[in-house]
């Protein structure tokens, strides 16, 4: 089994276990000790702060170094923040930088030996995803005080009726585009732990994900959408 290469965004005031879940699932080695995933940060900027200040990040890579590198990465993690962090993000050149390297990474078919691709957003990561225009005509969802904020973002991103169906899940599987790359949304910030453990044993089988699972003594909810 080769390592599968996850790639997670940091930006300001990005929603803190949004991100750092999803890392410390993928980070975790099953009972073998070898390790499964391999990560990179990555950022439009050097240091990356929390909404609060309360910590700043150092990504180990620039958005730069990605985007040359996106055919390298298998999954690749969007976490949320507060509503208005888009507004001020997604109009901007990074934030059309990174709605533009979604729609690439999308159209990607699976790395040779790994057989997947997936992305994966988390809480309101997904406002991104439908600003990017990938969510139209797909059964979604995100933080529950988002549905009309989806909604909203993937109609504009269509010019129109996006059809979005957005549901209260704790988590769905939105389907595989035309090049076969997994849709992933998980709801309400810790949902990410769930869907990044459901990824987990698609690559490397249930028992190491239960291991994973009862390593961060984290319970799995199974409750999901699938497309």
């Amino acid at each position: 089994m080769p390592p599968f290469k996850v790639a997670v965004y940091l930006y300001p005031s990005a929603d803190i276990l949004d991100f750092s879940g999803p890392t410390e699932i993928y980070s975790m080695r099953p009972a073998s000790g070898e390790a499964i995933f391999k990560i990179k940060t990555f950022a439009h900027h050097d240091r990356v702060s929390s909404e609060t200040g309360t910590m700043v990040y150092v990504p180990n890579g620039t958005f730069e170094q990605l985007e040359a590198k996106l055919a390298d990465y298998d999954i690749l993690v969007i976490p949320g923040a507060h509503f208005e962090v888009f507004d001020k993000l997604l109009p901007s050149k990074e934030g059309k930088e990174l709605t533009a390297l979604l729609r690439k990474f999308t159209s990607l078919p699976p790395r040779d030996g790994a057989g997947t691709r997936i992305l994966q957003s988390v809480c309101t990561g997904s406002l991104i995803l439908a600003a990017s225009g990938i969510l139209a005509g797909r059964t979604v969802t995100t933080h529950h005080m988002g549905f009309d904020a989806l909604k909203k973002y993937a109609d504009e991103a269509a010019g129109g009726d996006s059809k979005v169906n957005v549901v209260k899940k704790r988590w769905v599987d939105a389907g595989t585009t035309e090049a076969g790359v997994r849709i992933i949304n998980a709801a309400g910030v810790t949902s990410g732990i769930d869907t990044s453990l459901w990824i987990y044993e698609q690559l490397a089988g249930k028992e190491n994900a239960d291991f994973v699972a009862e390593t961060a003594e984290f319970q799995r909810r199974q409750e999901a959408w699938s497309a």
